[in-house]
Formats: C-alpha cells, sequence, structure tokens
C-alpha cells in the first residue's frame, strides 16, 4: 500500500493531498457530510475510483469499511464487526443518539423529510422528547445544558447539525440527518426501551457503556 501511496504522491500530488485530507478527517470525525463546510470536496474524492480504492485500502487495514450514500450525502467508516470491537458510547449519550433515530424515524413516517433525508426539529423539542423517555424510568434526566453538549459531540461526528442560537425563542433548529440510521440500527426502539427500563445503581452506572451498532 506504501508503494500505492507513494505513486501517486509522484505521479497525482493533488489527487494525493485529497486523499489524505479526507483519510485524517475521517481518523477525526468518522464522518463526512455534503452540508458541512469543506465537504463537497472531500466527497468528490471518492467519486474517483483510483483515489476512493486508496482510501478503502486504507481503513479496510484498521479493520473499517468505507461507506458512502450519495443519496442521502453523506460518507464514513463503520467498523468490520467481524474483526474489531464496536465503538462504544456512555450509556447517557446513547441514550440521547437512540431519542434522534427515534425522532428520525417519526418524521419519516409523517413524511417530513428534506433534502439528503434530513429532519429538522428544534433542540427544545428533541430536549422535551427526551425527557419523555427518561421521565418513565429511574434514570435521571440529563440537563438541558448537558444534552446539548452530548448533541455538540454527534455534531462533529456530522450525525447532527445544530444552528444558530435564537435568542428571543431561546432555541436552536437542530437537523438530525439520516446516517442516524447507520450508526443507530434497526433494533433502535429495543435498544431504547432496554437501555431506560436498567437499574440505576449509583455512580458507577454513570460510567457504564454500551455498544452502537454498525448499520448494517
Amino acid at each position: 500500500m506504501l508503494i500505492e501511496f507513494d505513486a501517486l504522491e509522484s505521479s497525482n500530488e493533488r489527487g494525493f493531498q485529497r486523499v489524505t485530507q479526507l483519510i485524517a478527517h475521517l481518523l477525526r470525525h468518522q464522518f463526512v457530510h455534503v452540508e458541512d463546510r469543506g465537504a463537497a470536496t472531500l466527497l468528490e474524492t471518492l467519486h474517483r475510483p483510483e483515489l476512493a480504492k486508496l482510501v478503502e485500502a486504507y481503513f479496510d487495514v484498521a479493520g473499517y469499511r468505507v461507506v458512502h450514500r450519495e443519496t442521502e450525502g453523506w460518507a464514513g467508516i463503520l467498523p468490520d464487526v467481524e474483526r474489531i470491537s464496536l465503538p462504544r458510547l456512555r450509556i447517557d449519550e446513547t441514550i440521547v443518539l437512540l431519542v434522534m433515530r427515534r425522532l428520525w424515524e417519526e418524521a419519516l413516517q409523517l413524511g417530513e423529510i428534506h433534502a439528503n433525508g434530513t429532519v429538522r426539529t428544534t433542540l427544545n423539542e428533541a430536549y422535551a422528547a427526551y425527557e419523555g423517555i427518561v421521565a418513565g424510568s429511574r434514570r435521571a434526566a440529563l440537563a438541558a445544558s448537558a444534552f446539548r453538549d452530548v448533541l455538540r459531540m454527534l455534531e462533529r461526528k456530522a450525525i447532527v447539525r445544530l444552528g444558530e442560537f435564537d435568542v428571543d425563542a431561546q432555541d436552536m433548529d437542530l437537523d438530525i440527518r439520516a446516517l442516524v440510521t447507520s450508526v443507530a440500527g434497526d433494533d433502535f426502539v429495543a435498544s431504547l426501551e432496554e437501555i431506560v427500563s436498567r437499574p440505576v445503581a449509583g455512580a458507577p452506572d454513570a460510567d457504564a457503556q454500551v455498544p452502537v451498532g454498525d448499520g448494517r
């Protein structure tokens, strides 16, 4: 593989730079979405078979699959579960992620899907939905600020996108992107109900982690 990278650098320096930029981005963020700044250039790399092949080979060595969903405007890396362990999130983070999947699914049923399969809601509406789900369990809900912090983490992975804060409404737009269905698998309903119904055992439970599906 090093020989192939060296050959590309010698014959197509610009192509080599694009490949390394895309690899670096996916290593940091896992996903790239066309609606984010600079993403169009990164995604263009995957439209060039000779460049896409190198990106795929690089991550294959590390145990990841490169997934490119043009109709949904995103690309990313997902673990090959037969070779490496799934990424893990804290329980509170997983609950928020699964709530995002539920909200996306509900909007799909209502036909309220926008370009690239994106669902538009607001931070306050999402937090109310989260509180409603957690309220039926013995688990303490995250404070609104902590809930937003988890969304910021998901935003860095391009799974959601938060808009500008509206001072008058004390709210902000929240876009939930279709790639949430690849991160939180089709068993999300059972996963969400099972997680929120778990007994809460104090501080140690706050640090417990649960796996997130690979979206097959």
